[in-house]
């Protein structure tokens, strides 16, 4: 918990100094904690990846590089104040740093003061439904901080690879490439395992694990709401798209979970807001001077935390992107001076012709930078990747498996109405049933089958039941349905930003569809898609209730809508409450609570029948004070509880590799060996002599015991 208090200190400190001056930008307080949040993450990537070039990944170093960020953040908390107490800069006096903070702090506690007065007296003359909605998020909030808190981690991938790869990492003080037969552990994005690899080292424990995602879905939440006002939607409609966000089953699920999605969800989303605040400075017109080229350095470093977190969210970033390239560009070409007295028109002319060629020169520079400074993240990652398997992306196999394989529209076709069944899938079955019917007799009426491998991850089939709250499957067919009528009457009724915002929704959406096959747990693959629609969502939502009066047809209209609203307000409530009380795998309420089971029972709510055979194999192991142990399983094996159950001295090894060029060690040179259900191949590695026990799913092999 150490790090997470210290950055809960630093985060607002650093958002403080990077407080835009300019007080026509929007929301500038919530701007300023999307900026403190995308430099402390690019921040802890580049910590990560320098420390490894030298394979020096340990809690020294780690604990020396956060020293220096608070160094370096009270320096510019300092600086700040002299500049916001001495407006030129200059020092003496009250330019004292010291002084001047002191004095800041001061005018701050005043401004806090009224603030605090203003808030107060917006929340007296609130209505109750808004209160109410109040409520409901704050419960919600509290309810996943609890779980988050309290739970192990007990997610089923990160059991097999997101975890483990944090402890290989911190033994072998790098995160180079090693030999292992799980080819997630080394060829999946690791942005987030990064991060909580700080956490790791400076606790020396996973009991803060849950927390990165918690943190995540609170700036996911924060950088929506100020989309929302981007998009012109005022409280009402920013409180309404958090309240969708926070009433979202997979949002509140993964939000005490290990799992990596809210992670890229939320760098997306912050990536999108500094996109819109290239359209929405108010008060700037055709003659002002470009945007800040401080936005280049953020949108750089949130498109490298978005690549190196999880690569889908690069099909939403991609499109925002280039929304905001075009947008600079045709700002550029339109911006002019008024043409002064004594000169001529066509010097005006070439004067106007040069700035132009000046302003947009910048902004293909500033374009190039944020792919520049993108790599720079990334960059190491996507190496290691073509050293070990040839090409940047990683082996065939990860492409193959969870990447769509043909061009054939009738296919695509066929996958994306999978995906959005799945994602709105609801627990009344004869809506669920009736769409994936449909869904599949239109595939055989196009004569292609509905489960085609090249559209299919593995061997799963279609149709799946996603409604129930799981983690790793939960729909959300509320939020879903809202976001798309929000989307849809941003492009019928304008204005501009808001169509071009819906047009590069839907262009990641189909940029889903052509790259990423259906498979049971697609909901959580498409966790950006959700953030960045809920403002949608939440503008329509508050035009709805307030979108007639004139007449008493339309005060009806009014009122319908008021009372569909109020119903489906009622509905996702119930749903949020129920998924924090009885969600899979971590509950407060029922049997397995997180209040009623211990530590390791928890650790194995997905595998109840696993745990003791875990447990038998590694007392067994341990009695032995193995130095080293080898690990023998397959591509889904949960690796993770070895690391957990074996003792905290002993280094553990892959007997298998599937790492071109990683040979793994001797099994002969090994102290013990451990196996995970492929017991088969473990009996074949075990060296002769050697007493083996198989468990179930579980095995383990001892030396022959001394004379």
């Amino acid at each position: 918990m150490l790090l997470v208090m210290w950055l809960l200190i630093l985060l607002p400190a650093l958002a403080y100094a990077l407080r835009p001056r300019d007080g026509a930008v929007l929301a500038p307080a919530r701007l300023a904690v999307v900026r403190a949040s995308i430099l402390l993450g690019a921040y802890a990537i580049g910590v990560v990846e320098a420390a490894s070039a030298f394979t020096a990944l340990t809690t020294l170093t780690v604990l020396i590089a956060w020293v220096a960020a608070t160094v370096a953040v009270v320096a510019a908390v300092l600086v700040r104040a002299v500049r916001d107490v001495t407006p030129d800069g200059g020092s003496g006096g009250r330019g004292q740093p010291f002084d001047a903070l002191r004095e800041e702090l001061r005018s701050r506690r005043g401004a806090t003061r009224r603030t605090w007065r203003r808030t107060k007296s917006a929340a007296a003359a609130a209505p109750a439904w808004q209160w109410g909605l109040g409520c409901v998020i704050a419960i919600l909030a509290i309810s996943v901080a609890v779980l988050a808190i309290s739970s192990s981690p007990n997610n089923f991938d990160s059991q097999t690879y997101h975890l483990p790869r944090i402890e290989h990492w911190i033994q072998n003080a790098s995160v180079a490439v090693y030999p292992t037969d799980i080819h997630r552990q080394v060829d999946i994005g690791p942005g987030s395992e990064y991060l909580l690899t700080h956490l790791r080292l400076l606790s020396g424990g996973d009991g803060a694990y849950n927390l990165l995602q918690f943190l995540a879905a609170i700036g996911a939440a924060l950088a929506a709401s100020r989309i929302a006002a981007q998009l012109g939607g005022g409280p009402v409609a920013q409180l309404a798209t958090v309240f969708i966000l926070a009433t979202t089953p997979e949002v509140l699920l993964q939000a005490s979970s290990t799992q990596v999605d809210l992670v890229a969800a939320a760098w997306v989303a912050c990536l999108a807001t500094i996109v819109l605040d290239e359209f929405t400075r108010p008060g700037e017109t055709l003659l002002c001077t470009p945007a800040p080229r401080s936005d280049a350095l953020y949108l750089g470093l949130a498109l490298g935390l978005i690549a190196v977190t999880k690569s889908t969210g690069l099909l939403a970033a991609a499109p925002l992107l280039l929304i905001w390239g075009v947008g600079r560009l045709m700002r550029d070409g339109r911006r002019r001076r008024p043409c002064l007295c004594g000169r001529s028109p066509q010097r005006c002319s070439r004067a106007d012709a040069s700035r132009t060629a000046t302003a947009r020169t910048g902004t293909i520079a500033a374009s190039l930078a944020v792919l520049a400074i993108a790599l720079l993240l990334v960059g190491p990652f996507m190496l290691r990747m073509q050293q070990a398997f040839g090409h940047p992306l990683g082996p065939e196999i990860l492409r193959e498996s969870i990447g769509v394989q043909t061009l054939d529209p009738r296919l695509l076709l066929v996958n994306g109405l999978r995906i959005a069944q799945t994602n709105l899938d609801t627990p009344l079955f004869f809506l669920s049933d009736a769409f994936a019917a449909a869904i599949n007799g239109l595939a055989n009426l196009m004569g292609v089958d509905p489960n085609d491998p090249r559209i299919t991850f593995g061997t799963s089939t279609f149709p799946v039941r996603a409604w129930y709250p799981d983690e790793d499957r939960a729909a959300f067919p509320i939020t879903g349905l809202a976001a798309l009528a929000g989307l849809v009457w941003f492009a019928v009724k304008g204005p501009g930003l808001r169509r071009a915002y819906a047009a590069a929704l839907a262009v990641a959406f189909i940029g889903v569809v052509c790259t990423v096959s259906w498979q049971p747990w697609v909901n959580r693959l498409v966790m950006f898609l959700v953030v960045l629609g809920a403002p949608a969502a939440g503008l329509f939502a508050a035009a709805l209730v307030k979108g007639f009066a004139a007449t008493a047809r339309e005060r009806g209209r009014r009122r319908a809508a008021c009372v569909l609203v109020t119903v489906i307000a009622v509905v996702a409530s119930l749903a949020g409450l129920l998924t924090v009380a009885y969600g899979y795998p971590r509950r407060l309420a029922g049997t397995w609570s997180v209040f009623s089971v211990t530590d390791l029972e928890e650790r194995f709510v997905r595998r109840q029948e696993w745990l003791p055979q875990y447990e038998e194999a590694a007392a067994a192991v341990a009695a032995a004070d193995p130095e080293r142990v080898g690990i023998v399983q397959g591509n889904d094996s949960w690796e993770y509880p070895w690391w957990i159950l074996l003792p905290e001295d002993a280094e553990l090894y892959a007997l298998q590799s599937i790492v071109p060029g990683q040979t793994p060690p001797d099994p002969a040179s090994m102290d013990a060996i451990v196996c995970a259900e492929d017991l088969d191949e473990c009996a074949n590695l075990v060296p002769a002599g050697w007493e083996y026990h198989e468990l179930g799913t579980v095995g383990y092999a001892l030396p022959p015991a001394g004379p």
